[in-house]
């Protein structure tokens, strides 16, 4: 598909893998996507499942996302997953619990940093003991991603703010935009520090974030 559709710039076509969005700001430009769009698929010989499609639709679910003229959102039943998860009593649970919650992470501001309790839980060899810590990071992860914002698609048009921060677990960084409607959050970016970036002092660390942050949004 990345074959068949190169050349169709981001701002008309997304594909991943068989999942292609054709998209435009308005319906006349989104209808030309969709055509290019098909006859790209058309002069490679291909067809497409007719139940498996969808047109002109003003929001529509693609890679576990809500997109629509507002930005991208969370779905509601992967967050109620999230939101109704029993408390954990052992490893196998935690891990389910932070791999489900860390696919919308860049939701979340400071992620890493919330979820430090539940990844040390994780490490080899670590007896399994639920503290306050643990059920705080939990329920912070609960309450975060049911109150997730609606993220804005980046315009290339518009400068980019880089907001950085660094505690003493990890660095995150805020990407957003100032548009018609005031500024708006692109996304979120956390990392736990590793063994060596521990030691970093106060400055180093903050120093990290903004590294760690270009780099992720670059």
């Amino acid at each position: 598909m990345d074959r068949v559709l190169a050349g169709i710039p981001r701002e008309q076509c997304l594909v991943y893998l068989d999942d292609i969005l054709a998209h435009g700001s308005s319906f006349e430009a989104a209808l030309g996507a969709l055509r290019q769009v098909l006859e790209r698929i058309r002069a490679a010989g291909l067809k497409l499942h007719p139940e498996k499609c969808r047109y002109a639709c003003r929001e529509v679910t693609f890679l576990g996302h809500r997109v629509g003229g507002e930005g991208i959102g969370t779905l509601k039943e992967k967050v109620q997953a999230i939101t109704g998860w029993p408390t954990p009593t052992n490893q196998t649970q935690v891990k389910s619990f932070v791999g489900l919650a860390s696919y919308y992470r860049r939701f979340v501001q400071g992620f890493s940093s919330v979820a430090a309790p539940l990844y040390q839980l994780l490490q080899k060899d670590r007896d399994f003991v639920w503290t306050e810590q643990c059920q705080e990071a939990f329920s912070s992860l609960q309450r975060a991603l049911s109150e997730a914002p609606v993220l804005s698609p980046p315009d290339t048009t518009l400068p980019f703010i880089l907001d950085t921060d660094a505690s003493g677990v990890g660095a995150g960084g805020v990407l957003s935009q100032v548009g018609p409607d005031g500024e708006r959050v692109v996304a979120y970016f956390s990392r736990r520090f590793n063994k060596a970036e521990w030691r970093y002092c106060v400055t180093r660390r903050e120093l990290l974030a903004v590294v760690l942050s270009i780099k992720h949004f670059r």
